[in-house]
């Protein structure tokens, strides 16, 4: 297979430590959980502001800046994917200024921020008590909202990736592409969730499949596979074959199946020999930046 495998870390996202004490939460842990990555052979590292003691979310433009400087001083030129924050940011308008402000400074600009194409209920249901966790937990994204978040990133110098939950997201993303919204080859993340998150498709052969049916066929695509939360190892090799990309890491799932408590190098590893052994060789973020149109970091917007 000729199509190189992009590797993008979801180093944290909002993973606490009771199961795997590994997860990077300051600017300097993921600064150097990227770099373990980076030389790991990782494309890409995905990361969330988290209080360097608590690991509450950290929002704040110093430490999404601070980080972003620290990984670029020690992961070589990994490409970077920051976040827009999630359900911690009120009013969802506020989820884009971060990036905005990052992008003025091109040390700091991300290389890639989501946008997640549908509003969704994001409570978790605990099977252990049969109910719900939290019942009124909504991630609210309006298509008014979707289409401003993709416009002002992308006028940033930011390459968007399109989150898909579900069908319905991707279709979404094939309106946008109809309207000349994305450019570029779009970028997807076809996402699933296990541990009682029930607003994606199942993680695993079923699931991705209802998601690549869907796949907009009116232009370039590329796509990646998501477990949020869960382990992507039960979709690992339909992706590769069918020639996706993947996106995992600690903050999704703990890996402690791999033996011991992992860190993301050691997942990263572990993926990437799976990959060869099917044929798929691993890109670069050079050629990863060829492949999705994404500018180089120091460029001007």
């Amino acid at each position: 297979m000729n199509k190189k495998l992009i590797i993008d870390v979801r180093m944290n996202e909002y993973a606490m430590r009771g199961d795997n004490p590994n997860v990077p939460w300051s600017p300097a842990e993921i600064a150097e959980d990227a770099a373990e990555c980076y030389e790991a052979g990782a494309t890409c590292v995905h990361f969330h502001g988290r209080d360097g003691r608590t690991g509450e979310p950290a929002n704040s433009i110093e430490t999404y800046a601070e980080t972003i400087t620290r990984i670029r001083e020690r992961a070589g030129d990994v490409l970077v994917h920051s976040t827009l924050g999630y359900v911690t940011l009120t009013p969802a308008e506020r989820r884009v200024d971060n990036v905005l402000q990052l992008a003025r400074n091109p040390l700091t600009r991300p290389d890639i921020a989501p946008v997640d194409m549908g509003t969704l209920n994001v409570d978790v249901y605990s099977a252990e008590i049969k109910n719900f966790v939290t019942d009124d937990l909504v991630f609210h994204n309006p298509t008014r909202l979707l289409k401003y978040f993709t416009e002002q990133i992308q006028a940033a110098g930011v390459k968007t990736i399109h989150t898909c939950w579900n069908i319905g997201c991707t279709r979404t993303v094939q309106a946008f592409m109809e309207m000349k919204l994305i450019k570029g080859p779009a970028y997807l993340a076809l996402l699933m969730s296990e541990s009682g998150l029930l607003a994606g498709h199942p993680g695993n052969y079923k699931g991705l499949a209802a998601h690549l049916d869907f796949l907009p066929q009116n232009g370039p695509v590329e796509w990646t596979t998501v477990v949020y939360p869960g382990s992507i190892q039960p979709v690992v090799t339909m992706a590769i074959a069918e020639g996706g990309h993947l996106s995992f890491g600690l903050g999704d799932h703990p890996y402690l199946e791999l033996g011991g408590k992992p860190r993301n190098a050691d997942i990263v590893r572990h993926i990437i020999k799976l990959a060869r052994s099917m044929g798929r060789e691993i890109a670069t973020p050079a050629e990863a930046r060829v492949m999705l149109g994404i500018p180089r970091p120091n460029s001007a917007a």
